[in-house]
Parts: structure tokens; C-alpha cells; sequence
């Protein structure tokens, strides 16, 4: 096995040759193209390059990348004194060879994090799904993922494999780092925010643009406090029934319990609002949020409305929630809010909806 420095160096050269073959997939075929033929696989790679823990998103970089720079070390491993054949030193790696690529070509795709192993998740010597270490781990789920996705490629022990695993993950980032704003400013203003959101959500985008802005939101906001154990959506044009969900935007607790159904609408009148109120009603939803791009109806009489149906409702226009959510944590999140709604609308409308409100974005900074 090779020492330190130049096992940096093998997977500095791993890592820049396939970017280097990812980067030559036209942008139009991004969504099409795979590497991995299981889809299982590929969905635990997506999900880990979402994570809301951000040290999992560099480790499933990390240890892949390692792997398949040198096939004789053990993905478990992340400190080099573990205690298992091809133990190395990943947080080390991390810091000397993804970081630095990270910041000259990702965009911060990963979370721009300086030294993402020395969070408690990873600071042990090895993975594992033992109870008391998964009892330390905030979020379990993607932990355990990560677990699976390093099983698999130990198990599968073919280096060709690895290759393939490497170039999804990469594959993924430049999803994600396709859409960063680069040229955002460090700190983005409520008054950017209120001009961005007003500008791009009086554009004929029928439910898509609210509905996408209010989940990134939530997203966002949730990363940042934990509040729900997950929050969960699905593209307008995915029926709620079919897509299994009661609401546009649901808000679940470790069991899998309902705290939060959202509603969201471009315009919300007497016979939407009553309309969704049936839906609480007859689904046993008790907490309810109703968002709207425009309220065309009386508060007074549509929380009335809502005391008829037994519902604990919150109404409020898309517009004031998000800068009233938005002011409660600190500057950066504002920034988030605008990267997350990118991803999302790429990821349920394609190019041409990323490109309606990139276009709103540029123009508005622009006046800045």
C-alpha cells in the first residue's frame, strides 16, 4: 500500500481524470446518463450527495474515491489505526485532495466545508453499524446508508465496479454544482430575496414555482434546525394520491408520524381553501399550513372556515413566510434558500424551468 503522500497523489489524478470524463457529457444528456445499473445504488448515491449531514456527502466522495484509487484499502476505514486490513487516514485525504478540488471545481457542491471528518460522525476508526455507535449519529438513516454504500463496494470487491460507483457520485456533484450560484453575494438580503421571490413567482409557472419555493424553503430551514425527521415533496404534476402523499408538502417525525401537512397554490380562494380543508378532514390531518402566492380570501373567514373543519391552519402569502422564516437564522441561509429552490425546480422541471429562474436571479443581482 502507498504511503500518505503518495497515495494523495494516486487519487489526486483518480479524481481529476474522471471528473474530466464526466465533464464531457453534454449538458443535455446530465439526467439521462448513468454509470450504475442498479437503481438502488444509484438512489443511495443520490440521497447521500443530498444528505442534511454534510460530512456524510464528503465521505461518500472520500472513501469511494480511495477505493478506487487503490484497491487494496477497505472503504470502512477512517482513521489509519483501525484496526482492519487497508486501514488509512480518510479525514487527512479529505482535507489534501477533495477539499482543495472541491473549491477549485465544484462550486461548494459539498457544503465548502475546510475539514469535513473532524465532525463526531467520523471521528472513529471505522464505519459501523454497531447500536451504540448508530446511537450517536443525529441522523441514523444516512449514516446507514453510507454503510450500505461502502458494503457494497467491499463486497462486490471489482475495481471496474468502484470505477463506476466513483463516476456516479460524480456524476451527481456536477448535477448539483451545475446549478450553484458562484456568483452569489456572500451575504444575500431580505431585499434580494423579496425581489428575486416576488419577480419569479408572478411568472406564469402555474404550481410548479410556489410549490418549489416553499419546499426549498422548508428544506432549508429544516437542515438547519432539525425540527422533522424528514421533510418530503413531489412535483405538482404528480397527483398526491397516486404519489402516496396528503399534502404538497408533508413534515413526518421519526415514526413516520404526520406533524405538518402543507398546501400550496398560486392562488388561494374560498373553494381552494375548502377544497384542501376536505382533504384535512377526511385524512385526519390536524396541523395544517396553507401558502399562496396570492390570498384571495378573507383571513377572518378562512380561519373561520378552518375552525368548521377542526383544523389547526396557519395561512400566510408564500412571499412574507419566506422572509419571515428566512429572517430567523442568519444571513446564509438566505443564499441556501435561492440554491436549494435551483435544485429542486432542475430536478422537477428540467432545463427549462431552472433556466426561467436563473434568468430572474441574474437580473435581479444584477440591479444590485
Amino acid at each position: 500500500m502507498p504511503g500518505p503522500e503518495a497515495l494523495a497523489d494516486k487519487t489526486r489524478r483518480t479524481l481529476q481524470q474522471n471528473w474530466e470524463e464526466i465533464l464531457q457529457i453534454p449538458p443535455a444528456d446530465l439526467e439521462t446518463t448513468s454509470f450504475v445499473k442498479d437503481a438502488k445504488v444509484r438512489g443511495i448515491i443520490h440521497d447521500l450527495l443530498n444528505a442534511r449531514t454534510k460530512a456524510f456527502r464528503y465521505a461518500a466522495l472520500t472513501q469511494t474515491l480511495a477505493k478506487a484509487a487503490e484497491h487494496s484499502l477497505s472503504c470502512f476505514a477512517l482513521q489509519a489505526g483501525a484496526n482492519l486490513a487497508g486501514a488509512f487516514d480518510a479525514r487527512s485525504l479529505c482535507r489534501q485532495v477533495v477539499v482543495p478540488f472541491e473549491q477549485k471545481h465544484l462550486g461548494g457542491a459539498l457544503g465548502n466545508s475546510p475539514d469535513p471528518y473532524v465532525s463526531k460522525p467520523l471521528r472513529r476508526p471505522r464505519m459501523s453499524l454497531e447500536p451504540d455507535v448508530v446511537r450517536e449519529i443525529k441522523h441514523p438513516k444516512e449514516w446507514e446508508k453510507l454503510y450500505t454504500l461502502l458494503d457494497i463496494l467491499e463486497r462486490q470487491n471489482d475495481p471496474d465496479f468502484t470505477q463506476q460507483v466513483l463516476k456516479q457520485i460524480l456524476l451527481e456533484i456536477r448535477k448539483l454544482s451545475a446549478h450553484q450560484f458562484s456568483s452569489l453575494p456572500e451575504k444575500v438580503t431580505a431585499e434580494m430575496i423579496r425581489a428575486i421571490l416576488a419577480e419569479y413567482l408572478d411568472l406564469s409557472t402555474l404550481g410548479l414555482g410556489p410549490q418549489a419555493v416553499a419546499y426549498s424553503l422548508l428544506e432549508v430551514f429544516n437542515r438547519r434546525t432539525g425540527t422533522y425527521h424528514q421533510v418530503s415533496s413531489a412535483p405538482p404534476t404528480s397527483a398526491d394520491i397516486s404519489a402516496g402523499r396528503v399534502a404538497d408538502i408533508e413534515c413526518r417525525d421519526e415514526k413516520g408520524l404526520l406533524r405538518l401537512a402543507v398546501y400550496v397554490t398560486r392562488r388561494l380562494d374560498l373553494q381552494k381553501l375548502e377544497y384542501e380543508l376536505a382533504k384535512c378532514k377526511e385524512n385526519e390531518v390536524s396541523n395544517a399550513l396553507f401558502l399562496a402566492f396570492e390570498i384571495g380570501i378573507d383571513l377572518q373567514e378562512a380561519y373561520k372556515k378552518a375552525a368548521e373543519y377542526k383544523v389547526n391552519a396557519t395561512i400566510d402569502s408564500l412571499l412574507d413566510f419566506a422572509l419571515s422564516v428566512t429572517a430567523l437564522l442568519n444571513n446564509q441561509m438566505r443564499k441556501e434558500l435561492i440554491e436549494q429552490t435551483a435544485i429542486v425546480l432542475r430536478n422537477w422541471g428540467g432545463a427549462n424551468a431552472i433556466r426561467e429562474f436563473n434568468e430572474v436571479v441574474t437580473r435581479i443581482l444584477q440591479k444590485e
